[in-house]
């Protein structure tokens, strides 16, 4: 009889042994995909994030290139003005000095060396 009632008894709760055994096996599998899938989560809203401050640095580039852009086409203008203004002098100096020289020439050449040191 004592070998029948542990026969028994596993024959009896074989099933429940069983499907308690492939219970636990399927909750460790779905523990194991749970753990994962919330790893994964945590990466892909850390790429996101990653995205995000590259998509705000580039619109914060772009707003600088443009900034740029604009400050270099500003300065070039008032580099055009002022080289305008500075060939606007020279234009009506360089002529006076030629003419200057050309009468001083033209008179006596001992006293022109003292002359043009004086320009």
């Amino acid at each position: 009889m004592s070998n029948s009632q542990p026969n028994g008894f596993f024959q009896k709760y074989k099933e429940l042994i069983v499907t308690t055994i492939i219970c636990l096996f399927l909750t460790g599998i779905y523990d194991s995909i749970n753990n994962q899938t919330a790893e994964i989560k945590k990466w892909y809203e850390l790429m996101i994030g990653i995205n995000e401050k590259v998509k705000v640095q580039a619109d914060n580039l772009s707003k600088l290139e443009k900034s740029l852009e604009t400050y270099v086409q500003r300065t070039d203008s008032r580099f055009d003005d002022h080289n305008q203004r500075i060939r606007s002098i020279e234009f009506e100096i360089i002529p006076r000095r030629i003419n200057r020289l050309k009468s001083l020439t033209k008179q006596d050449t001992t006293d022109a060396k003292d002359s043009i040191a004086d320009y």
